[in-house]
């Protein structure tokens, strides 16, 4: 057919007659159509014609706005009511226009557009896969599929089908995409799938979600206020009447309420209720049925970790690979060759495994067989690589890794078909080459692999270098060193960083030795010149009388000794920004107290805090400190009172004998009251919050039973190191647990009490840097931070 005579058969319709009651019929009809639509268009637009009124809108959604506006009665009044304007809207008049050509074939694209765009849900929800939303793993107590009836392991949801947890049961559900679920008590939710992934409707309660990686689109959970969006992580959700809470366990949660949106990380917790803010990750998900099963891995992970550091290979004392360092490296990780400790690890799990049911679960499923993989194919390559292997980093002109290892001889071609076996499941973030020196190296990216060869041997002779070097002479196992100058000079510059220090840092090196025996932990900061800022508080080492106040039952201890306080604190005011200096001023104009010459100057250079007694809500703790003019201090503490009661605070000074000792308290008003009381011992001011405490650390100093003089103190003593020190940390996690044994309702966390050895790490300041030293190894320190941590959570 030509187009002139689709004209013309177009305008012998528009000219054809009707009758009346036809037309108004088909009015009738056309109408009904429109105003069942209308809703969806109305939700879609509505939210809109505020950026409408205010020209925001583009040129494409401005005329899908119009013409809805030109349909739609009620939107009209609704942009009336905005502007203030009470008569309703007249329809626009569009003029007429008689469309010929391939401006209608435009126009039918327009429309044909816009209608995929208002109907996008609907389209990507008719997408989705086929089959159950989700299946029931397992059931504690009872769940139910509303309003049908319960629910057994198996048995499968449907699109957008609710189910209900009643009180005390908890569910395991496994979403089509291969996600877990967990389900709190009384927690009711659905299930819908689209094309771009699936969604979890939460109307009330908790669920912890293990999402699996998704192919395409993200997982979703929605509240009624936020909506949390994965690709593959750990998070927890509640929903309830203060609002919704979005915790992370693992990974990145992107979460998105009206108003914001903010990507969280492990660790990290939102909520859309400011009162609920201070819920920490840990009561967000310790309802978990899991919760027991986590305590049990982590002692066998414990008990294994306890095996492996038994053997190790021989301390290396020579740096091998220092001469092909690259230029401009900021950070040199060196570790030994796992070939050995992956075999052996490989082969402690499989025994265990079949010794403990818990363990033999997680090493049997997907996470541990896939951990397993890993290390099969790191297994595979190994073998093939010299003693050492270092990690390396800059960030000039941006941030690039490198894998730098030595190639067995012989052994190149073996070793590239080891890495294509890897590479091939991962070849968008690895690119590996070996060089003709028989080097292996590995980056996140082809162009940082060519800058990094590139630049191989260009810092061999380097300052950094040089220090590394050094390192080697007292052999390392592990060694991580940190080029803190070249980092960046942007905090360097800023008040915080010249507060702390922190222009003067230079280098700052962690090394581990263990195996054959030995078990030595040191960190070492290094400066250019002489310390500054905070970082000079700590004095050279030398003897401390402080510690003696503390006893041997002390859970937690900090003991150091400082530089003379008074000048420590006028450096710092010095380097401090003009708005502290005046709060400072302000506060000395209100009580009358100079902090320099009456506070700073009363002080000595000694102190030491320590918790005796892990009791809740507040622990028991004691604070010694050095005092050279007490008569001074006190003064000030009442100058201070007395300008708090001024300002209306309500603080109650009081002084007492007891037992021949003069004791000063102090009482803060409000609820809950807090008290705190000291006294002077042998020049130290001895205060705690319970004078029976105070008291005791006064018996235990005169009876010489203190901490610094046992038993298990002497033991965990670093090597390295002189007769004198200039502070210690001490961290006793097994008392920890022990006097927290009646509020910890775990058997496996249970078990564990009495199994781990008390923490002790020495600090030393000296001109030009600052050294720690311990025996304890990092991998054991992360396993205590696990255990007090479970230990205290509520509901363990």
């Amino acid at each position: 057919m030509t187009e002139e005579r689709l004209d013309q058969l177009l305008k012998e319709m528009r000219d054809e007659g009707a009758a009346p009651e036809q037309v108004a019929a088909a009015q009738d009809r056309v109408w009904q159509k429109l105003a069942g639509s209308a809703s969806l268009a109305c939700a879609e637009f509505r939210p809109e014609l505020g950026d409408y009124l205010a020209g925001q809108l583009s040129g494409s959604r401005r005329l899908l706005i119009d013409d809805h506006l030109g349909r739609c009665q009620q939107c009209r009044r609704v942009l009336a009511g905005i502007k203030g304007e009470s008569q309703i809207l007249a329809m626009p008049q569009p003029p007429r226009v008689w469309f010929t050509g391939w401006t209608r074939w435009a126009v039918a694209a327009g429309l044909v557009l816009a209608a995929l765009y208002l109907g996008r849900d609907t389209i990507d929800a008719a997408l989705a896969p086929s089959g159950p939303r989700a299946t029931v793993v397992s059931v504690s107590g009872a769940v139910y599929r509303v309003p049908q009836g319960a629910l057994e392991p198996g048995a499968t949801l449907s699109e957008a089908e609710v189910i209900r947890t009643t009180a005390g049961s908890r569910a395991i559900l496994r979403l089509a995409d291969g996600s877990t679920m967990e389900m709190n008590q009384r927690t009711e939710l659905s299930v819908h799938a689209a094309w771009t992934g699936q969604t979890i409707r939460l109307d009330r309660g908790d669920v912890i979600v293990e999402a699996a990686q998704q192919r395409r689109g993200r997982l979703r959970v929605v509240t009624h206020d936020s909506i949390a969006s994965v690709k593959g992580t750990v998070f927890a959700v509640s929903s309830g009447a203060a609002g919704s809470l979005v915790a992370v366990v693992q990974g990145s949660v992107a979460v998105s309420r009206p108003g914001s949106e903010r990507v969280l990380t492990g660790g990290q917790q939102t909520a859309t209720n400011r009162a609920l803010e201070q819920v920490e990750v840990r009561q967000a998900i310790s309802w978990s049925l899991d919760a027991e099963k986590y305590y049990t891995l982590l002692a066998e992970f414990i008990q294994i970790e306890k095996q492996l550091v038994q053997t190790g290979p021989a301390l290396r004392t020579e740096a091998r690979l220092l001469r092909y360092l690259p230029s401009a490296v900021e950070i040199y990780f060196a570790i030994p060759n796992l070939d050995g400790a992956i075999r052996q690890a490989l082969s402690l799990v499989d025994q265990r495994a079949r010794e403990n049911s818990v363990l033999n679960e997680w090493w049997s499923s997907d996470k541990g067989q896939e951990l397993k993989q890993t290390l099969d194919r790191l297994q595979a390559v190994t073998p093939l690589l010299g003693e050492e292997v270092l990690f390396l980093f800059t960030k000039q002109p941006e941030a690039m890794p490198l894998v730098l290892a030595q190639v067995q001889p012989g052994r190149q071609d073996a070793l590239r078909q080891a890495l294509a076996r890897i590479a091939a499941d991962h070849p968008e973030k690895m690119s590996y080459q070996v060089t003709s020196q028989d080097l292996l190296l590995i980056s996140d990216s082809a162009s940082h692999l060519a800058t990094m060869a590139a630049r191989l041997g260009g810092g061999a002779a380097s300052p950094f270098a040089q220090e590394i070097a050094r390192r080697y002479q007292s052999g390392v196992s592990w060694l991580a060193g940190i080029d803190i100058a070249a980092l960046g000079s942007e905090i360097q510059q800023s008040p915080q960083g010249r507060i702390l220090g922190v222009p003067n840092m230079r280098y700052l090196f962690f090394e581990q030795r263990w195996g054959g025996g030995r078990n030595d932990n040191e960190a070492t900061l290094s400066f250019q010149g002489s310390r500054t800022g905070l970082a000079s508080w700590l004095a050279p080492p030398g003897s401390a009388g402080s510690a003696e106040y503390v006893s041997g039952e002390a859970v937690v201890a900090l003991s150091a000794s400082t530089r003379d306080p008074r000048q420590a604190f006028d450096e710092i005011l010095s380097l401090a920004g003009a708005d502290h200096v005046a709060d400072i001023r302000k506060f000395e104009s209100e009580t009358g107290v100079n902090v320099s010459a009456d506070i700073a100057a009363s002080l000595g250079a000694d102190f030491t805090f320590a918790v005796e007694r892990p009791s809740l809500p507040m622990p028991g703790w004691v604070a010694a400190f050095e005092v050279v003019r007490p008569a001074v201090l006190d003064d000030s503490i009442r100058k201070h009172v007395d300008a708090l009661n001024r300002a209306g605070r309500q603080v109650t000074l009081t002084q007492e004998t007891v037992n021949g000792r003069s004791w000063t308290s102090l009482q803060t008003g409000g609820s809950p009251a807090v008290t705190v009381h000291w006294t002077y011992d042998r020049g130290y001011l001895i205060a705690s919050m319970d004078r029976a405490l105070a008291a005791r650390a006064i018996t235990v100093r005169a009876s010489g039973s203190s901490l610094v003089h046992s038993a298990a103190f002497l033991e965990r003593f670093p090597a390295a190191g002189g007769i004198h020190h200039s502070g210690f940390l001490w961290v006793n996690t097994n008392g920890l647990l022990a006097d927290l044994a009646s509020l910890v309702q775990s058997p496996a966390v249970k078990s564990l009490m009495g199994s781990r050895d008390p923490i002790l790490v020495v600090l030393d300041g000296e001109t030009e840097r600052i050294h720690t030293a311990s025996r304890t190894r990092l991998t054991s320190l992360i396993f205590d931070l696990f255990l007090a941590h479970g230990a205290v959570a509520p509901n363990s």
